[in-house]
């Protein structure tokens, strides 16, 4: 398989994966109600437990986020790298 398009398929299935826990976890602190008024006094230990877990995947989304634009910025500029080279092949031929 092309490694390209493995690595698009493991930052997919990252993305989908780290995603689901967020809804999920979302969900589940929504249904616990930790989103209530009694939620800011902070004496729950699973509501605590909510915003450890929402900050984490927060930062992680980010990172999932800027390897992703790093990936595809990467990508364009061997792209045009290559396309500005001098060849008798065409752009995408190997």
């Amino acid at each position: 398989m092309n490694t390209d398009l493995k690595t698009f398929i493991n930052m997919i299935s990252a993305f989908g994966l780290i995603g689901g826990l967020s809804f999920g976890s979302h969900q589940f602190c929504n249904w616990y109600g930790c989103y209530s008024w009694f939620y800011s006094l902070r004496t729950d230990m699973i509501c605590n437990m909510c915003t450890d877990i929402s900050y984490h995947l927060k930062n992680y989304h980010m990172s999932l986020y800027a390897s992703a634009i790093t990936l595809v910025t990467y990508k364009m500029t061997s792209l045009v790298n290559q396309a500005s080279t001098k060849s008798d092949k065409l752009l995408f031929e190997r």
